[in-house]
């Protein structure tokens, strides 16, 4: 994991724990957002910081900067959607570098994209009290054309 990276009001904030992450995660996130983020500002806290900050505030955040729940739950969803609908069209090493689309052609490669998407959902549910854990596979299946073998 890189990071933890939180949108607070009109802020996407990135907590890294190095110099080295922190321009790791900036650049993923200038590539995925365009133009539509200004130049960063940056802060860095030792952990003595963060813990008295966490501390002070009583170990919770200000609520008048939190998104409303269903809001949330509904940009992580568009956000999977997004990233998976991608995913079906790029090599994935499980499926001996083939773009899921492209694997399920042969008897093989289909076998492969049934237990890569398992693999996807058993992680999701593993995600136990996050929006992954509520992501729904479903229509990967469908799109895939093996949803019949979905158990």
């Amino acid at each position: 994991m890189l990071g933890v990276l939180e949108l607070k009001g009109k802020a996407l904030i990135l907590q890294v724990n190095s110099k080295e992450r922190a321009a790791r995660g900036e650049a993923l996130v200038r590539k995925a957002a365009g133009d539509l983020l200004r130049p960063p500002l940056t802060t860095i806290q030792t952990v003595d910081q963060a813990m008295r900050d966490r501390d002070a505030r009583g170990g919770q955040s200000n609520d008048a900067d939190e998104i409303p729940p269903e809001i949330a739950r509904q940009i992580m969803q568009e956000h999977f959607d997004r990233h998976y609908r991608a995913t079906l069209d790029q090599p994935i090493p499980a499926l001996g570098g083939k773009t899921p689309r492209q694997a399920v052609r042969s008897a093989a490669g289909r076998k492969k994209v049934v237990e890569w998407l398992k693999l996807l959902e058993n992680n999701s549910a593993k995600a136990e009290g996050t929006p992954m854990a509520e992501y729904d596979f479903c229509w990967m299946w469908e799109e895939l054309g093996v949803l019949e073998e979905r158990r």
